[in-house]
């Protein structure tokens, strides 16, 4: 016999109302809602607690990295915490670049992965990117890559594609941070890295799969510089992805955030940004209804969407496999997005 605690938490979760569920009838009050659920956020993922320092830059050598011209940078985006990143410039290939100002692009990594699985797994879509003129960075998140803590570290197969994100949910909660609270400070200091280059258009777009797509989904939420968000394989109804599947990264858990809001607001705070989401008709992580629980999200995400009469800014592409990218579709939202 075992005495558990998930159906208990369940029940909370049912008895309770979303402190910040979406209810904004007019722009008006969508603004003072905004406003109010992004500070929330802050506090609770411990992004207001992160630190301010000297934006320290080192470009440390350029690599062929899975047949990609990769520059290899790091930043120091908290004191004495430092981000490494690969950044890739687009190339003059019979003329297919555009000439004139870049538009940037981020691809954060998902679980398990890091930088280098970025230029594996959705090379495709990097490839098109470049040829459009983006200039694309892909950072390590913390935890990951060659920021994993011991004893995570090591370049075996297995331990590769690890990541420290349990290491560094336990540590944070004592100090009121959390994994996707730093994630999300480090990509905005990378944003305003790759705003500053001599060639930023000023457009920015991020990405990303599984992990990535949870990185590119608060980080676009929390940052209206983001011009243009895509999120694969994350982005459905917490209840049945993140509390019947509680076994999931511990990067997914925020406190308090089961009674702040559902990834539904998170969407709704990209408004009326263009935003492209990929699921998986197959996808386990989806939970148990799968497709039917990112739906109900998305019905919150476009109804904020409908009060800048811009719902046909939000995508939704199905494809039949399970938790992957596949990349649908995305070039062409770019190209739409950036109104080419």
């Amino acid at each position: 016999m075992y005495y558990t605690m998930l159906d208990y938490y369940l029940k909370l979760f049912d008895s309770g109302k979303r402190e910040f569920a979406f209810h904004a009838e007019n722009l008006a009050e969508y603004a003072v809602w905004k406003k109010a659920l992004r500070e929330r956020l802050a506090d609770i993922s411990g992004l207001d607690r992160c630190i301010p320092c000297e934006p320290l830059h080192q470009h440390v050598s350029t690599e062929t990295v899975e047949g990609f011209t990769a520059e290899y940078h790091t930043l120091q985006t908290e004191p004495g915490v430092v981000m490494p990143y690969y950044l890739l410039r687009p190339e003059d290939n019979a003329g297919m670049v555009p000439a004139g100002k870049r538009p940037a692009l981020i691809v954060p990594h998902g679980h398990g992965g890091a930088k280098r699985q970025v230029l594996i797994h959705q090379s495709r879509f990097i490839r098109e990117a470049l040829e459009d003129g983006f200039i694309v960075a892909c950072p390590d998140e913390r935890g990951s890559g060659e920021r994993r803590e011991f004893p995570e570290q090591g370049d075996e197969a297995a331990q590769a594609r690890s990541n420290s994100h349990r290491e560094l949910s336990q540590l944070g909660l004592n100090f009121g941070r959390t994994v996707i609270g730093g994630a999300v400070w480090d990509l905005m200091r990378l944003a305003d890295r790759l705003l500053d280059e001599p060639e930023a258009s000023g457009f920015l777009a991020c990405a990303g799969m599984s992990g990535g797509g949870q990185q590119t989904l608060w980080f676009s939420a929390m940052d209206d510089r983001v011009s243009a968000a895509v999120t694969s394989g994350y982005f459905y109804g917490v209840r049945d992805a993140l509390m019947e599947l509680p076994q999931n990264c511990a990067c997914n858990y925020v406190p308090h955030f089961f009674e702040t809001a559902d990834m539904g607001e998170l969407g709704a705070l990209i408004a009326p940004r263009p935003f492209f989401v990929e699921s998986g008709a197959d996808d386990p992580l989806s939970g148990k209804r799968r497709v039917a629980n990112v739906t109900e999200q998305l019905d919150v995400t476009r109804a904020a969407y409908r009060l800048f009469g811009a719902e046909d800014r939000v995508r939704h592409s199905v494809h039949d496999g399970g938790h992957e990218w596949r990349g649908d579709g995305m070039r062409e939202f770019l190209r739409q997005a950036m109104g080419k």
